[in-house]
């Protein structure tokens, strides 16, 4: 009886030793099953929680960075996408965000190129991502030294929001770049159109992928100033198919498509 109850005393001391606690949420409305849309993480765990079982489910923690022997998770930011592959849950793990796909039930890194360095190491915080339906488009933010940063998709990198407004108020504007291809499909002579803001004068660059992402040609220019610009494209330099384009810069990044035709 005494071993019993020594066994089962030292049980407890094991669980309360052991246990760890929520630090930080993220919630979504979820439509397509009956879990709750609460995702939690603990610091070293991701989890959902389940109304079915009245508890905390956890992620598998393959692909997280590992930190002295224990995955290192630091914020977590969550949505409905419509699908499970990606997951829409996202969180940053160490110098990194990662987002879950539940078919491999891996946690894949997006890449870093464009973050702030602090003697070589990613400066990184205060994640957020959100699904514009409307775009059918996936956005991830998060700080990065002084700046906001967002995540360009088709250039894999991180591009910086302006301070501007944040001490002197300024009016909010929007502005057509009007960005476009012509003639489209490409052929000789075809050319990357786009206006800048008149007060615009700062790097912008184009960049061209294919549909699964590759990148086929980058042009970068460091100080375009406003006004309609051009540049060539060499149909050459392209195989049959559909390509994307992304122009980019201080605070505004956009994203169509062309199409080449042998």
């Amino acid at each position: 009886m005494k071993k019993t109850a020594f066994v089962f005393a030292g049980l407890i001391i094991s669980i309360l030793g052991f246990s760890q606690t929520i630090s930080k949420i993220s919630t979504f409305y979820n439509a397509y099953d009956n879990s709750s849309g609460i995702i939690g993480i603990t610091g070293t765990g991701i989890y959902q929680y389940s109304w079915y079982f009245s508890g905390w489910m956890e992620f598998p923690i393959n692909g997280l960075a590992v930190v002295n022997g224990q995955p290192k998770i630091d914020e977590v930011s969550a949505f409905d996408n419509n699908s499970h592959n990606p997951s829409g849950i996202y969180v940053i793990s160490d110098t990194a965000v990662h987002v879950y796909n539940y078919y491999s039930e891996f946690w894949y890194p997006l890449n870093n190129t464009g973050l702030e360095r602090v003697d070589g190491i990613v400066q990184i915080s205060d994640l957020s991502a959100h699904y514009d339906a409307e775009d059918d488009d996936v956005n991830v933010y998060v700080k990065s030294g002084d700046f906001i940063y967002y995540y360009g998709w088709y250039t894999q990198s991180w591009y910086p929001l302006t301070n501007d407004g944040l001490t002197n108020k300024k009016p909010v504007s929007s502005f057509n770049y009007a960005v476009s291809v012509f003639p489209n499909p490409v052929i000789p002579g075809s050319k990357i159109d786009f206006t800048l803001p008149d007060n615009y004068k700062d790097f912008v660059k184009i960049a061209i992928f294919t549909e699964d992402g590759k990148i086929v040609k980058e042009l970068y220019f460091d100080e375009l100033t406003g006004g309609h610009h051009e540049f060539g494209l060499n149909p050459n330099d392209f195989k049959s198919g559909i390509y994307f384009y992304e122009l980019s810069g201080v605070n505004f990044s956009h994203v169509k498509k062309f199409i080449k035709f042998e």
